[in-house]
């Protein structure tokens, strides 16, 4: 009986540690990414050297986490009270024109806690 118990309990356990080691999904930064709940994508530009994202957050909004396979800088457009975690820092506010800068392949999520609705340029060098 406790022996069952064990693989009970380990059955449950594992898969669990095993989900917390899954890498974020790698996203394109415009075409072709998947919808979100309260986001507007307004891709402005995107050929081989870079890609210029204007993204509008309705209060509440969020990305999952994930990552690109190319550095991105953020520029918000918009001041706002948000989440935005970069691996492990986490920034809160923002005001228009301060930059954020995600490295390549690094973790990244970004929620509108305001009450206001956020946009930010996002910008991709390939």
């Amino acid at each position: 009986m406790r022996r069952m118990a064990v693989v009970s309990a380990l059955a449950l356990v594992i898969p669990i540690a095993l989900s917390a080691q899954t890498k974020a999904p790698s996203l394109p930064l415009g075409a072709g990414r998947p919808e979100v709940p309260g986001i507007t994508r307004t891709t402005l530009k995107d050929d081989a050297k870079s890609t210029v994202t204007r993204v509008h957050f309705k209060p509440g909004a969020a990305e999952p986490p994930h990552t690109h396979p190319y550095d991105v800088i953020i520029v918000p457009v918009l001041a706002g009270t948000i989440e935005f975690t970069i691996g492990d820092k986490k920034v809160t506010t923002v005001k228009p024109g301060d930059v954020q800068f995600v490295p390549r392949d690094v973790t990244h999520q970004l929620k509108n806690t305001g009450a206001q609705d956020f946009e930010l340029i996002a910008i991709a060098l390939k």
